[in-house]
């Protein structure tokens, strides 16, 4: 559930982020619009991203659905069912192995994209004047903790996720 609440949550971020990018005015001093652009872009990637940690750990959830099925049959004697279930997790279990590694390579790049756009951004708000920019950079701050928080938020979730239970 927190996986999709933040893969959400990055895709209103990036509406957010694009809206303010073309709402900022003409005269603006420095080049807010594209940081707020540029981060709009990557928080919609990384929503994406998100969803794809999620189908794969959908595919990890049912082939650990068909390890203690096979785990039952081989109690209750039913060797054939259970050869049957225990493919069928190797092959899902294989599968997401794998699949993640995609999503992971795509974090990688879209964290590292975040933090030299989020750079850009700083300093470009620094040298903001509010009366040219409209208060463009007020809203950067703003949407800079924000950004912040969800980050921290799915990488803690995403971390425990890979702990063993004890």
């Amino acid at each position: 559930f927190s996986g999709l609440c933040s893969a959400n949550f990055y895709l209103l971020i990036c509406a957010v982020y694009v809206w303010f990018a073309l709402s900022i005015p003409k005269t603006c001093n420095v080049r807010l619009s594209d940081a707020f652009l540029g981060l709009g872009v990557l928080n919609g990637m990384m929503g994406l991203v998100m969803g794809c940690f999620l189908c794969v750990a959908q595919t990890m959830l049912s082939a650990l659905s068909h390890s203690a099925i096979a785990d039952k049959y081989r109690i209750e004697g039913r060797e054939e069912e259970a050869s049957s279930q225990e493919s069928d997790y190797e092959t899902e279990a294989n599968w997401a192995s794998k699949g993640i590694l995609v999503p992971t390579c795509l974090y990688l790049v879209v964290m590292n994209g975040l933090m030299i756009f989020w750079t850009f951004g700083v300093f470009q708000a620094l040298q903001a004047d509010d009366m040219k920019c409209g208060g463009a950079g007020f809203v950067f701050w703003v949407l800079f903790v924000l950004n912040m928080v969800n980050c921290c938020l799915s990488s803690a979730t995403g971390t425990s996720a890979y702990q063993v239970p004890q």
